[in-house]
């Protein structure tokens, strides 16, 4: 396997001769940084300075509790009852949402089974192994099988909501169809800078790769087929992808901030103390944004269950719906830094879509109203100073006071006159808003503009400004903040502690049931749900 020499980051020391990579990586390199990725699959590599911060009071590693029951049954024989008995009596300290979706994960698995199919569980990872200047380890995470002979063998994903056989699975589905088809029996490394401890192998006729949904039992079969036809699916859809993972590349601060081992050394990542406006503590570092702050407002189980990712019910209105769809166009229409094409637009005549997000009806001609209507304050219609759009870049600041790794997604930014221009965008077909004060009803204006205040994005401080820019179906408006105004930074670092300060001491994330649980999407997993007989309530319209 060749790739682009990989270089030691400043700050890590340590030796590449040992290169693992996992079919979780494959995932990883949709959503992360190309950094990250290149440090994470050398064990062997570690941080000069590791961060010290304690470890999380909670498990939050979502299938952890699924895979050690499923390990009690299939390999210790343990019955279905005593290993769902078992879920959050030892170990880490689990949510009680975890429990309970845990519990409800592993007899869902167990009911697809496998001896009616002529296989066994096989406690053995399987490994591929390369070996030239460095040791290159190739293994899938998931469940095993075979027949008696060990001729015929079945790899099974866990997959937290349904299944389903996406695009871009076909790396990690490929990289598990070669490792089922070739992989040699090992025991897991302990200590995990170590080497796979290989077993005998035996030869394979043929190969299967599962989807199994743990939300509903459901499985998809990805890949079915012969070693030589593993060799070929990996050849077209994990080769090259395997290299590029392996390679690593430039650093690109984000979720994955929080668990690198590159967190006190990584040059793109700002490091600035007081973003969420709290004292100095030494506590588990967590990732946050202005939206896990008004789940945790609403309700600290919720606001972990979602980061735990556990399967969510749809909790979409068609009024944030009708916001989304129009958030989605101007998002494509302004990709490539360019103004949007008035003769472009949907008209409203018919039903239209943008993204994942499709409206129809009265919803269609309002929300062609309201694109009309952005032409109006169109920063690319407006200015010729507007250089180095954004839309929607993700960005990241590590708060080392608050210990956090703080993140945030604008929907555009912009340099103008060298100063960086935060703008975010509302749609509403209200006539105001609830809070006098645009940083209490929108919270991420607020974090903007502690961002822009700190400097974190660079650029002319003294020329930097947050703007908000509101969409109705009769007109549009632009709001602008100043971050170097004492006043309304102090009345942002305002609304950032009073969200951020309960948060951060929050180590149990106990329920809060109100009316606000009838729209709870991970209810189904709340221990402390009180059913769906609730109050109505309006949906704000704001998104």
């Amino acid at each position: 396997m060749t790739v682009n020499p990989w270089v030691v980051p400043v700050g890590m020391a340590g030796s590449d001769g040992l290169v693992r990579i996992g079919t979780g990586a494959a995932d990883d390199e949709l959503l992360t940084c190309p950094s990250y990725l290149g440090v994470k699959v050398r064990p062997r590599i570690r941080s000069r300075r590791p961060s010290w911060a304690p470890a999380a009071q909670f498990e939050m590693f979502t299938l952890q509790p699924v895979m050690a029951a499923l390990d009690s049954v299939e390999y210790c024989q343990l019955s279905e009852d005593a290993a769902l008995a078992e879920i959050g009596q030892s170990g880490t300290p689990l949510h009680p949402g975890l429990i309970k979706f845990a519990r409800h994960a592993v007899h869902n698995f167990l009911t697809i089974g496998c001896e009616e199919k002529g296989l066994e569980p096989v406690p053995d990872w399987w490994v591929v192994r390369k070996t030239s200047a460095r040791i290159w380890e190739l293994y899938g995470w998931g469940r095993r099988y075979q027949s008696t002979d060990g001729r015929r063998r079945e790899f099974r994903f866990l997959r937290l909501g349904e299944a389903a056989n996406h695009r871009h699975d076909r790396t990690k589905t490929a990289i598990a169809a070669y490792v089922t088809a070739f992989g040699v029996p090992a025991v897991w490394p302990d200590p995990w800078r170590e080497p796979f401890d290989l077993r005998e192998a035996r030869p394979v006729d043929h190969a299967r790769v599962v989807e199994v949904s743990l939300a509903n039992g459901s499985a998809d079969v990805l890949f079915d087929g012969t070693p030589a036809d593993a060799e070929a699916y990996y050849a077209e859809h994990g080769r090259r992808r395997v290299a590029s993972i392996a390679a690593g590349g430039p650093a690109r601060p984000g979720s994955s901030c929080a668990e690198c081992k590159q967190l006190t050394s990584c040059g793109s990542l700002p490091r600035i103390p007081g973003v969420l406006a709290l004292p100095t503590t030494r506590a588990p570092i967590r990732t946050v944004s202005t939206s896990d702050l008004r789940y945790h407002r609403t309700c600290p189980a919720q606001a972990h269950l979602r980061s735990l990712h556990l399967p969510r019910a749809y909790e979409y209105g068609a009024e944030a719906e009708l916001g989304h769809a129009v958030h989605a166009w101007l998002e494509d229409a302004h990709r490539d830094g360019t103004a949007c094409d008035p003769a472009t637009m949907p008209t409203g005549k018919t039903a239209w879509s943008a993204g994942r997000w499709r409206v129809d009806g009265d919803a269609a001609r309002i929300g062609a109203r309201m694109l009309r209507r952005h032409i109006d304050v169109c920063a690319l219609h407006h200015s010729d100073t507007v250089t180095q759009v954004q839309v929607e870049p993700r960005l990241a600041v590590h708060d080392t006071a608050a210990q956090a790794v703080v993140l945030a997604k604008p929907d555009m930014i912009y340099m103008d006159d060298g100063g960086w221009v935060w703008r975010e965008l509302k749609t509403t077909q209200k006539g105001r808003w609830f809070h006098d004060d645009l940083l209490d009803e929108f919270p991420q204006l607020a974090l903007a503009v502690s961002f822009l205040a700190e400097g974190a994005l660079g650029g002319d401080a003294a020329m930097a400004r947050v703007e908000l820019e509101v969409l109705r179906p009769e007109g549009a408006e632009i709001d602008v903040i100043d971050p170097t105004d004492p006043e309304r930074l102090a009345k942002a670092r305002e609304v950032l502690r009073r969200l951020a300060q309960p948060w951060r001491a929050d180590e149990t994330f106990e329920a809060r049931p109100s009316k606000n649980c009838r729209w709870c999407p991970v209810s189904r997993w709340c221990p402390s749900f009180p059913g769906s007989d609730l109050p109505d309530e309006e949906d704000s319209g704001a998104w």
